[in-house]
């Protein structure tokens, strides 16, 4: 594979709209290694490579399409060439093959004609299927139109990379090179040599790398390289070059490949028209034509044809109006509208007479022939081979006009189809695996690799608990221990914020937070969710529970007001704390808005905004990877803490 030119291949698997594919996190893996992780070996990639990817997750493959004229195939930037290495490192089963030939087909549809039938008559052409069509076809073979737009492709179309010149070509291009610079001075100043007669100067036969030379080459390639000493080196030609020397003729590679049918009854007979094969398409209408219209039927997307060519039956020519009654007469249902006229996908056996009729004819007419089917295929299977036996006589006449053998090697094409379905049987584990887990490795990588997500969501959320756990019990036990005057108004106020929006606030404390100059700091996050008014309330109305005698007999027994606190107060308090470092933490876990506006500077990023992030550039199925991920964590918690979660809500309410 590595021998083969780079461009015959296109590396797969490396771009899909909002998702990292499996090459693409390869890739990445490969930079990695090679230039270090994180920060540093962004750093270190971007000043190697002269890039300026921000991150990892910036990083992706260039785009490969080798089959336009000015793609490019030379990889000689330094990140091109690292590019190279990486994809001379990839198997075979991760490609897929650059054509030539198909890009001429295709140029061929859009400059000629879509109509197969009808590009054959245009150029004077024969083929039988579209990859029928080679580039390698001789000049004396073809009809001279299809020559010319042939030519055209080659000089105008074809990237240059697939082009060579015969060794015959030199003279010519000395005689291009003498027309264009008149002495052989001027070519060596432009040129930087030192030739003294354009006799002496050599035909590279394949594009030069860059500059000069190759500016010279392509320009004689378009305008002035006779047709018959272009050659074209691509992966069809160099497998028939193979096929040459392993099987020397056509009727072994026929025979061995088991090309064509044996005999006649081996032939199927299928329900909708064949497409892919222009004279079989026309046998198979031809024998629709030899059945009853009884035998025939209309695929589904005939509906609008059918519909358009009943309405045609009943318009009266004067006011060009279609006469809805009549046809309800005829068909014997109401019928008001073209859209409820009656469709029938097989012969109307027990419609009136008027929509058997008209069945029939719709049928007839040639004008529908690609609409017709054959609703039961193996009670007219005898019939069709009866058919081809009459037309053809032999099998092999009917092999050699369908073209299932091969008659020209030029009109042997890869068997890209055959390679394509037997490397996902061989990789079908890997594919599975691939599809069903990299939405969820995205968001792993995301988390746990480009950034500091997963380590500041977990300090976020462990500050917020202990810090919830400290202050609103302390709070709580002042106004519940000291009986103050104004201890409901206190309670009051710091409940009052939850009549509010929590945007209401944002703000005030982000301007109050930018002022002291917290920004970016975990700081930022922590203060302004603090305290809570409701945990205060709860909190509060648990230590009012708790029996007076308790802290009296500790005081009698010389214990500090903390060591009560400490002690009796929070010892006693478990199932209402468990509560409280729950809200704390889902509070910190979930909070994106604040995070995001208090920490502009990604390296202090949460985990919520890099998903934000994640799901504004990827795919919808990505982004509900995210969700469950982000939910995975409250969900342990709560598994694991039931329990005590449903004692906090239950004991204060029983007490």
């Amino acid at each position: 594979m590595k021998r083969t030119p780079h461009f015959w291949r296109v590396t797969a698997m490396v771009y899909e709209e909002g998702v990292a594919p499996e090459t693409l996190r390869r890739f990445r893996r490969f930079l990695e290694d090679r230039f270090g992780k994180g920060k540093e070996g962004i750093r270190t990639l971007n000043a190697a490579l002269g890039t300026s990817f921000p991150s990892y997750a910036a990083v992706n493959f260039p785009l490969e399409d080798f089959s336009g004229r000015r793609s490019q195939t030379q990889y000689d930037s330094r990140f091109l060439k690292v590019v190279l290495e990486f994809k001379n490192t990839l198997r075979e089963t991760d490609f897929w093959w650059t054509d030539p030939d198909a890009s001429f087909a295709a140029f061929l549809r859009n400059r000629v004609s879509r109509d197969l039938e009808e590009l054959n008559r245009k150029l004077g052409t024969g083929y039988t299927a579209w990859s029928d069509i080679s580039l390698n076809t001789g000049s004396r073979d073809q009809p001279e139109e299809f020559e010319k737009i042939r030519l055209r492709y080659v000089r105008e179309g074809l990237n240059s990379a697939f082009l060579r010149l015969a060794p015959e070509a030199r003279k010519n291009w000395q005689e291009y090179l003498l027309a264009k610079y008149k002495t052989v001075s001027e070519l060596n100043r432009v040129h930087k040599t030192d030739f003294r007669q354009f006799g002496e100067i050599p035909l590279s036969l394949t594009e030069p790398p860059s500059g000069e030379w190759k500016a010279d080459w392509l320009a004689f390639v378009a305008a002035a390289a006779p047709p018959e000493f272009l050659r074209f080196d691509t992966l069809a030609s160099e497998y028939r070059t193979w096929l040459k020397k392993k099987y020397g003729a056509l009727e072994q590679v026929n025979r061995v490949y088991e090309n064509g049918w044996k005999n006649f009854k081996e032939i199927p007979l299928s329900a909708e028209c064949p497409k892919n094969n222009l004279h079989q398409t026309r046998d198979y209408l031809l024998f629709i034509e030899s059945l009853s219209p009884r035998d025939v039927g209309l695929q589904r997307n005939a509906i609008t044809e059918y519909r358009d060519f009943i309405a045609a039956l009943y318009t009266v020519p004067k006011t060009r109006a279609v006469d809805f009654q009549k046809i309800s007469h005829e068909y014997g249902r109401k019928i008001q509208t073209p859209s409820e006229i009656p469709f029938f996908t097989t012969y109307p056996l027990k419609e009136t007479e008027s929509a058997r009729t008209h069945y029939e004819r719709f049928v007839r007419n040639s004008a529908h022939a690609p609409l017709r089917l054959i609703p039961n295929p193996s009670a007219h299977r005898d019939s069709w081979h009866r058919f081809l036996a009459g037309k053809y006589g032999t099998v092999d006449r009917l092999n050699e006009a369908w073209g299932l053998v091969c008659t020209q090697w030029e009109k042997i094409v890869p068997p890209v189809k055959e390679f394509e379905w037997f490397v996902m049987l061989d990789r079908r584990k890997d594919l599975i695996r691939e599809y069903l887990t990299r939405n969820y490795r995205m968001v792993f990588d995301t988390i746990l690799t480009h950034g500091n997500a997963a380590k500041n969501t977990l300090i976020y959320c462990v500050l917020a608990v202990v810090t919830a756990l400290i202050v609103n019990p302390l709070c709580a036990y002042a106004l519940s221990r000291y009986k103050m005057a104004p201890a409901y108004k206190i309670l009051l106020f710091v409940m009052l914020p939850m009549a509010f929006p929590a945007m209401v606030l944002g703000i005030p404390q982000f301007l109050l937070i930018k002022n002291l100059g917290l920004l970016n700091t975990f700081a930022a996050l922590i203060l302004p969710g603090m305290a809570n008014g409701y945990s205060i309330f709860l909190l509060k109305g648990f230590f009012d529970s708790l029996p007076k005698e308790l802290f009296e007999s500790a005081t009698l027994d010389g214990a500090g007001e903390w060591t009560i606190f400490w002690h009796i107060a929070m010892g006693l308090s478990t199932p209402i704390l468990s509560v409280i470092a729950l809200g704390a933490f889902t509070a910190a876990y979930g909070n994106f808005m604040m995070a995001f506006l208090l920490c502009q500077d990604q390296s202090m990023w949460t985990m919520m905004v890099y998903l934000y992030q994640l799901q504004q550039r990827t795919s919808q199925a990505v982004g509900f990877a995210a969700l469950i991920v982000a939910a995975v964590p409250t969900l342990l918690v709560f598994i694991f803490c039931q329990n005590i979660i449903i004692r906090g809500i239950v004991v204060p309410q029983e007490k």
